[in-house]
Parts: C-alpha cells; sequence; structure tokens
C-alpha cells in the first residue's frame, strides 16, 4: 500500500512538471511566431486625423502671411491637383476646403472673387491689398501622400507662404482616392504549398490609378498651379 501511494505520488509530480514544461513551451512558440492570428494586416495604419495634419499646414502657412501680406488682401482659391493628372478626386476637395478653411480662421480674406476687393491700401503707412490665390499639388505614395501648397500673388506669382507635408494612406484617404490596389490584409502562414512568383509585377501591393485614357501628363510639373 505504501508503494502504491509513492508511486501514485511521481506519477502525480511527473504530471505536473509535464504540463508545466508544455505551458512554457506553448508560450516561449507563441512568443516565437507572435500571439496575432495568421491573417492580419503587416503593418499598422497611421490613422492620424487628416484634419489635424492640414490645419497644422495652414497654420504654418498664415504664419508666414502674417509677415508678408497686406492686410485686406483677398486669397482666391484653386483645386489642389494630383500631379500628372487631370483628376478631381474627393480627396483633393477635402485637401482643399480644409487648408483653406484654417488660413480664414487665422483672419485673412479667402474668397470666390477677388474683383470685388479694392486695391487701394486701409491706410496711408499700409501698403495696398495684394491678390493672391492659394495652389496645392499632391502625389501618393506606398504609405504617405505627399502634399505641397502655397499662397502666390496674382500679378507676378511671387510664392508668400508655402508648406509641404505628408497624410498617411490609410483605409480613409484610400477611399477618397481613385486607386485599385491588392487587399492588404495577407496570409501571414503559406497553406497552399510552394509559392510560384511568374509575373513580378504581381508581388508588389503598390496602389495603382484607374487609367486616365484621354489626358495623360508628365509626372512632374515645376509650377503647382498648372
Amino acid at each position: 500500500m505504501k508503494g502504491r501511494t509513492i508511486s501514485l505520488i511521481m506519477a502525480l509530480t511527473a504530471l505536473l512538471a509535464f504540463s508545466a514544461c508544455s505551458a512554457g513551451y506553448k508560450e516561449r512558440t507563441l512568443d516565437y511566431l507572435g500571439k496575432r492570428p495568421t491573417t492580419g494586416p503587416f503593418f499598422k495604419e497611421d490613422n492620424t486625423p487628416m484634419v489635424e495634419l492640414n490645419y497644422k499646414a495652414g497654420d504654418q502657412i498664415s504664419n508666414q502671411l502674417e509677415e508678408r501680406l497686406p492686410p485686406g488682401s483677398p486669397i482666391t482659391v484653386s483645386m489642389f491637383r494630383l500631379r500628372g493628372s487631370t483628376l478631381q478626386t474627393d480627396f483633393a476637395k477635402v485637401l482643399t476646403e480644409q487648408v483653406a478653411s484654417r488660413i480664414a480662421q487665422k483672419g485673412f480674406a479667402i474668397v470666390a472673387d477677388s474683383s470685388r476687393f479694392p486695391t487701394t491700401a486701409l491706410d496711408e503707412d499700409l501698403a495696398p491689398p495684394e491678390k493672391c490665390v492659394l495652389a496645392g499639388a499632391y502625389s501618393v505614395g506606398k504609405k504617405q501622400i505627399f502634399v505641397t501648397a502655397a499662397v502666390s500673388t496674382v500679378a507676378d506669382g511671387e510664392i508668400l507662404g508655402s508648406w509641404d507635408w505628408t497624410v498617411p494612406l490609410n483605409s480613409k484617404t484610400k477611399a477618397l482616392l481613385p486607386i485599385k490596389e491588392d487587399p492588404d490584409i495577407y496570409p501571414m502562414v503559406n497553406t497552399s504549398g510552394p509559392i510560384e512568383r511568374n509575373d513580378p509585377a504581381q508581388s508588389t501591393s503598390q496602389p495603382r490609378y484607374v487609367p486616365d485614357q484621354f489626358h495623360n501628363q508628365p509626372g512632374f510639373e515645376q509650377d503647382i498651379m498648372n
């Protein structure tokens, strides 16, 4: 009887030790492989609100205008454009409106028609108002959208304020752009056998624009107004 008790205790001790080892091995395996599901995005999206980035750009441009733009100068707005294309996207509309709105909030005259504004100085000690235009351009990269905006004079095109910034290419901004892309959910383990890559072009997930068959333009222009 005593021998059976000792054997039972030894068996229970061995079982507990085996369970502990199994749990430790499982944890180490999960740490090595990662505790995510077998499918998921490779990179975490940057969900910084677009309006925050565009308002910051408006602030930077406004700070420059305070030093160089005469009081009462009217600023018309030109829709920001996609470099190398004539497409007018929802992204461009939101981008333009947010930057222009922020500049207006800073006290500058954002107008639809500058011809109605006087060109004489508000005071003898002040420079006469200068008609200006806000314009911008953007390019879409693999993970970011690169934006440039500037306020320049209508008379001679002198840039009085400008700023460059990036907006994350995430699910929200993609929804505003006419792009086609591969799904950003990929299997993280191969369950279908060896991978054959016959077409290298299919191995990338770079966003692709819907072709514009009637308006093909170079991808780089010096003047953001054109």
